[in-house]
This record gives C-alpha cells, sequence and structure tokens, in this order.
C-alpha cells in the first residue's frame, strides 16, 4: 500500500519520514515538501494515505487532500497541525479526512492512527474487490442466460482462466482445498500480474483474470498460466485449468462459455490436466477387458469381475481418456451386455451417455467409478426366480451359491434358512453327496481359486487373499501351504 507524506518543512518532514520508517517493510512510503509535488505524483499513482501538514505556501494541506480524495475517494487522510483549534480540524473532516493529530507528534499516537487508516483501506479494498466479483459473476452468468452484457468497466484485452477444481459435482470443494481466492490472487500479483484478480463461480469453479497488452505473444500467455497451474498442483490439488484471451469486441461471457466446453472436452478422471487436446480413444485393450468381464459374469466369478473391471478403468485413466470418452464406452460397454446376457438367466438394464457422463461428474477417482459400475453390474445381475429346490437340487445349488460368494463370508446357516431346511440336515446331505465338509469344500475352492489368480500372473499375495475370502494376509498364506505344502510366494516362484 502506499503511503505519502506531506511537509513543506524539510527537518519536520525528515522526522516524520523517520517515525514512519516500520512501516517501509510491508509499504511503500513517499515523501513530498509540497501540495503541488504529492499532487502531481498522486496523478501517476494514488496514494491510499495522506498524512499532511495543514499550513503550507501554495496548496495548503486541506485543499491537496481535497484533490486527493477526489483522485481517489479511497484515500484515507490524515491532517497534521501545530494549532489546537477546533476550526481547524471541523474543516479538514469537511474535506474528506479521517484524522487530525497535533504536532509534535508523538510516535504512539501516530502509529495508532495510521494502523487504523491501513485497516480502513483494506476494508474499502475488499468491499471493492468483492463488489467487482459479484457483478462479474452475474454478469457471465446472465450472458449464459441469454442476457446482454451488464457491466461495460472492463476495456482492452484481458486474459480469462478457469480452474475446476476435481470434478463438476465431486463432493471435494474449494473451500476444503485450504487455499482462497484471495491466495491466488495474491500469487498472481507476486508473479507480475498486478491488477490480477480470482473469484469463485461456483463451489468447484475459480476464475483468475487481468488486463493484457496487445503485445502478449500467445507462448508467453500459456507460460504464464501453465505457472499457475503447476503452483495448484504443487499443493496437492487436482485441477483442471484451460484458458482464453479476451479480445475486443469479443464478450467475456462468450469467451467463459468457450472455457467451460474446452474443459468438458479435456477433463479427465482423478488426474490434472491443462489445456490438453482431446485424442482419439484406443479401443482394443478396453474391449478385451469387456469380453472377459462378460464370461466372469456368465461363469459367476466375482473376484475375477472385480479385478478385470478395476483393469478396465485403470486402462482407460492410463490412456487419459476424457470422461466424455469414458461414458459413451460405458455406456456401449454397458448396452452390448445387457444384449449378450439378456438371452441367459441375467436381466440387466443400463443407462445411456449422458446419465453415465453424470455420475462420472460425481466421482474424484478411478476407485469411486469402479464401485459405482460393481454395485451397478451386480444389484443389476437379477437371477430368475427359480421355484423350491427339490432335495436332489439342493447340493448343486449350494455349490453354485459357494462359487459365486467364495470372495465373501460364507454362511451355511444363510442358504439353509433361504431354502427352509436345517443347517444339520444340510451339513450331513453335502457330507453324503460330495465326500467333504462343507468348511473344506470352502477353503479348497478358495486355494484352487488363489492359485489360478497366481498362474495368471497376478502378483500381489495380500490382494489374491483378500480376493478369495481372506483379511488376514498371514492366516491366508498359512491355509494356503497346510493345503498345497508352499506358500503362495513360493508356488509363484515354483510355476514361473
Amino acid at each position: 500500500m502506499k503511503i505519502t507524506l506531506i511537509e513543506d518543512e524539510l527537518l519536520a518532514l525528515d522526522e516524520l519520514w523517520y517515525l514512519m520508517k516500520p512501516y517501509e517493510t510491508l509499504h511503500t512510503v513517499v515523501g513530498f515538501k509540497s501540495g503541488e509535488e504529492a499532487l502531481a505524483d498522486a496523478k501517476l499513482s494514488s496514494p491510499d494515505i495522506v498524512i499532511s501538514d495543514i499550513r503550507m505556501p501554495g496548496l495548503n494541506g486541506l485543499k491537496v487532500v481535497e484533490e486527493l480524495i477526489t483522485l481517489q475517494p479511497r484515500t484515507q487522510a490524515i491532517m497534521l497541525s501545530g494549532y489546537n483549534d477546533f476550526e481547524y480540524a471541523r474543516i479538514a473532516m469537511k474535506f474528506g479526512a479521517k484524522e487530525y493529530l497535533l504536532k509534535p507528534v508523538l510516535a504512539s499516537d501516530l502509529y495508532s492512527v495510521v494502523d487504523r487508516m491501513i485497516a480502513a483501506v483494506r476494508k474499502e479494498e475488499e468491499k471493492s474487490r468483492l463488489e467487482l466479483h459479484w457483478s462479474l459473476s452475474r454478469s457471465i452468468r446472465g450472458i449464459l442466460e441469454g442476457k446482454e452484457d451488464s457491466i461495460n468497466e472492463l476495456t482492452g484485452d484481458w486474459l480469462l482462466v478457469v480452474i475446476l477444481l476435481e470434478n463438476w459435482n465431486s463432493f471435494y470443494l474449494w473451500a476444503h482445498s485450504g487455499i482462497s481466492a484471495s491466495d491466488i490472487s495474491s500469487w498472481l500479483r507476486n508473479e507480475g500480474n498486478v491488477d490480477a484478480e480470482c473469484f469463485d463461480m461456483d463451489e468447484h469453479l475459480r476464475i483468475a483474470m487481468w488486463p493484457l497488452n496487445n503485445q502478449e505473444r500467445d507462448g508467453v500467455l500459456r507460460q504464464r498460466v501453465n505457472r499457475l497451474y503447476e503452483y495448484l498442483c504443487l499443493q496437492g490439488l487436482v485441477v483442471h485449468c484451460v484458458y482464453k484471451h479476451r479480445k475486443i469486441p469479443q464478450s467475456l461471457a462468450g469467451i467463459y462459455k468457450q472455457c467451460l466446453n474446452q474443459l468438458e472436452a479435456q477433463l479427465c478422471l482423478g488426474e490434472s490436466t491443462f489445456m490438453q487436446i482431446e485424442q482419439p480413444v484406443v479401443t482394443q485393450s478396453f474391449w478385451d477387458s469387456a469380453r472377459r468381464i462378460e464370461q466372469h459374469l456368465r461363469e459367476q466369478d466375482y473376484a475375477k469381475f472385480q479385478l478385470e473391471l478395476r483393469r478396465m478403468i485403470e486402462g482407460l485413466q492410463r490412456a487419459r481418456t476424457t470422461l466424455k470418452q469414458t461414458s459413451v464406452l460405458l455406456a456401449d460397454f454397458l448396452y452390448a451386455l445387457k444384449f449378450k446376457l439378456n438371452d441367459n438367466q441375467f436381466v440387466l438394464d443400463t443407462a445411456g451417455s449422458d446419465s453415465l457422463y453424470e455420475v462420472l461428474k460425481s466421482c474424484r477417482e478411478e476407485t469411486m467409478l469402479v464401485e459405482w459400475l460393481s454395485s451397478k453390474l451386480v444389484s443389476l445381475m437379477a437371477v430368475r426366480e427359480k421355484k423350491i429346490l427339490e432335495p436332489k437340487q439342493i447340493i448343486p445349488s449350494l455349490m453354485e451359491y459357494a462359487q459365486q460368494h467364495y470372495g465373501e463370508v460364507v454362511h451355511l446357516q444363510d442358504f439353509a434358512t433361504k431354502h427352509h431346511v436345517s443347517i444339520s440336515y444340510l451339513s450331513k446331505l453335502f457330507k453324503t453327496e460330495t465326500g467333504d465338509n462343507f468348511s473344506d469344500y470352502i477353503i479348497r475352492l478358495r486355494i484352487n481359486k488363489a492359485r489360478e489368480l497366481l498362474d495368471n500372473g497376478y502378483k500381489r499375495i495380500a490382494e489374491i487373499g483378500k480376493l478369495v475370502g481372506y483379511e488376514d494376509p498371514k492366516f491366508f498364506s498359512q491355509t494356503f501351504k497346510r493345503w498345497t505344502g508352499v506358500t503362495p510366494q513360493e508356488y509363484k516362484r515354483k510355476n514361473k
């Protein structure tokens, strides 16, 4: 902030300047020995605070303050006088001064008044900034609703930067990030964009903008915006950043709408993007995964289904597939799945790409999408109603139930209750028809499934254990060794 001192007596000016030394670390302090010099400087750069003697030759302090406040109404003025005269104080206040101090000025009195003036300037600046931000955001929204631009104060060229935090509808908001719009404004000003402003359009969208001169090249502008993008990424945020150079007579709202369209085209899930050009999608690996998922669903092998679904989504992320592209691919996948499984025992309804896109807009990362898709597929895989089972059908049905749920906690009581038989009868019948106890059958099934995963190159032992129903990796390894004679690690090395 700029503080101007005006005192016609050179020794008094030096003394006043000496008293103001503590403020020079954070503010610019300048001094003049006449009202005319101070007024000429103010026409080049308006002061925020003026400390002026009243009685001076030429333009006296009262007249100078009146002229300065006319130039910049937010200027805070402090008048100095050697006369304890109420009339002087009354006239000073009439001309716009906020404080009146008697000479010689005590440091404590001066500091107390200056601190109040600094707080008042900041309050006025914040008020003006909020009013500007409100006008700008209101104008942009008005244009998007088909209205005319309601503000005409933005003359010349401007750079408009639109920053989306994470995703359009994710639960993580700018308010959670710890970085305010004012923080971004301050950072931009420290980077040399002295008139930069940053404000919120909603809980996920922020706009940064600053005036440009006609000579600034596109490459330089991209570097400046890229520094802002890198600064935000270094704060640990996932952001999507686009910018446009608004030139006269282009409307600010029209440029903003172009930025939103660019964001729609480049947005990727869980990964920051900066002016990304949409690339064609390589779909071979996606449809390879789709075929494997279909097979796992037909076989009701939910552990392999979950694993392949995660691989499919991770592949889309590695390929930097945009949200729009992902929604189209998944809509086609679900439609094809419905068509292929329609003649089997499954019924699957699916949504179009627009509905899927709305779901994607709420996801923070790919794990949320995997969970949603998994629940959608499992919940919509409604098995056709079956008649009450005959005794000879119970054990095959129980074995099918075990095949479907071996990755979960399997209770024989649940199956017995569902099919209206006692658990003791069910246990004896299972032993008679299979030669195994049900608990041994489940363990053998889980170990065989674990061996299949190891044979197929899956490397994470702890995760394999979870997929086949063992939360404790140590217990999984012990059980695996008891049934196979080797640990999972040894089995993997042996079968390389």
